[in-house]
């Protein structure tokens, strides 16, 4: 009895199940997103709360510290303190008050209100006392979410601009494809500068890095699609397609845009590693994010000036770093040969 033909996406998803680089890509990209989205739901120390006493402190450190509030009723500490601090700030007779905060875990002075907590530093802290984990994971959620925006923006002015220049083709083609090349030829890193120079105190500054990464990741996938698309169209589905009256927007949408899923898909994995360590790197030379809204490019710029003292501020956001750049090449390797018909057969 023959089996049933199986669909190109099914031998596709058969081929991509066989490759455990990109399975195991595919895993820790999964499980860093999800970490860096959800881990904040669990890990509850937040990214901005500063313990100068608890400086550069070693990773799998606990720390037993005091919440001071101002107002009873607020959530969240004015400020966070150690119990020495406490004493010599805040306590009228700090052997009393430490005796009684230790016996009730809570105590009120003069309106201020005093709580005891215990924190267990995961990573270790920084040279302010920040929670390395949580800053890692906040650093996670902008990097990738640049990464995620601006491969979304290069697809859609990407595809769409190399259809039309592909399809038509002629003095149209001629005209945009040089207008990339006028692109490609600016000076990426002295644009970047002048942009910062331009919008000096910008307050969104996460939207000046995407608009500026934004603007030239698109060209490449432009190329990319220019050139299936100038293969496509020879095809005879397509030749079939003019020949029975179908409108040029349908051709486009419904007949030629389907079959470039494939390169579209290996490119998209390939470019947000390539938009990450893009960003960082200007993060890096102090023209991305800032310490308020840090990227893993800025804590590793912040871990570099303390290597030597605290090793650990510099290794914990590069591994994540080099570990996500490692995973998505692998995906994207493994996708272009599960997308790739002819690997079937080597």
């Amino acid at each position: 009895m023959n089996e049933a033909p199986q669909s190109p996406w099914t031998d596709a998803w058969r081929r991509m199940l066989d490759n455990r680089l990109a399975l195991c890509g595919l895993g820790f990209f999964v499980f860093v997103t999800a970490l860096c989205y959800l881990g904040p739901i669990l890990y509850k120390l937040s990214p901005d709360a500063q313990v100068l006493a608890l400086e550069s402190t070693l990773p799998f450190t606990r720390a037993n510290l005091v919440e001071v509030r101002f107002d009873e009723e607020k959530t969240s500490p004015d400020e966070v303190t150690t119990l020495e601090d406490f004493a010599e700030v805040y306590a009228l007779d700090p052997e009393v008050d430490l005796e009684t905060l230790a016996k009730n875990g809570a105590l009120e002075i003069k309106g201020v209100f005093f709580q005891t907590i215990s924190r267990f530093h995961l990573l270790g802290t920084d040279s302010k006392g920040r929670d390395i984990l949580a800053r890692i994971m906040r650093g996670g959620r902008i990097s990738l979410g640049v990464a995620f925006l601006a491969t979304l923006t290069a697809l859609i002015i990407g595809v769409n601009y190399g259809l039309v220049s592909g399809y038509f083709g002629g003095r149209l083609d001629a005209f945009m494809m040089r207008f990339v090349d006028i692109l490609y030829a600016l000076p990426f890193l002295i644009l970047v500068i002048l942009l910062m120079v331009l919008f000096d105190g910008f307050h969104l500054k996460i939207l000046l890095i995407f608009i500026a990464i934004g603007a030239v990741e698109w060209l490449t996938m432009a190329r990319i699609t220019r050139g299936q698309v100038m293969h496509l169209k020879e095809q005879e589905f397509v030749t079939a397609a003019r020949a029975t009256g179908v409108s040029t927007f349908s051709i486009l949408t419904k007949h030629i845009a389907p079959n470039l899923l494939g390169p579209v898909i290996v490119y998209s994995t390939l470019l947000v590693p390539a938009v990450m360590l893009l960003e960082s790197t200007l993060s890096f030379l102090g023209l991305g994010m800032q310490a308020n809204m840090a990227s893993w490019g800025t804590l590793i710029k912040e871990g570099q000036q303390s290597m030597r003292s605290a090793p650990w501020q510099l290794i914990a956001p590069s591994l994540f770093f080099s570990a996500t750049l490692f995973a998505m090449n692998f995906l994207g390797d493994g996708l272009r040969d599960a997308l790739d018909v002819k690997s079937e057969n080597q």
